[in-house]
């Protein structure tokens, strides 16, 4: 995934959705349907948006691109929530 790939599926995630779930999709125990059912219930996006988030997410980060799409975030012009979470996910995972 190069980085023209990478900020196209994160801005089609959603820079407060990847950090909302990001340790959802970082978790290979939950499936892409219990993920998507938990961002249905708590965001009200559709069913099909929702599998369409989870699917990007997970693709950024099997591609070995979490990192760099949580420095993005906290370079963002994302709210500053937002940002201070993408922060702290950076600092806790080394």
């Amino acid at each position: 995934m190069n980085e023209q790939e990478l900020v196209r599926t994160l801005n089609s995630v959603g820079r407060r959705c990847f950090i909302t779930y990001f340790r959802q999709f970082c978790d290979p125990s939950l499936s892409n349907e219990a993920v998507a059912a938990q961002i249905e219930e708590a965001e009200g996006y559709s069913s099909k948006a929702c599998r369409s988030r989870v699917s990007g997410a997970r693709r950024i980060i099997s591609a070995g691109r979490g990192r760099d799409a949580l420095t993005i975030i906290a370079s963002s012009r994302a709210d500053a929530r937002t940002r201070e979470e993408a922060s702290r996910f950076l600092t806790s995972r080394g």
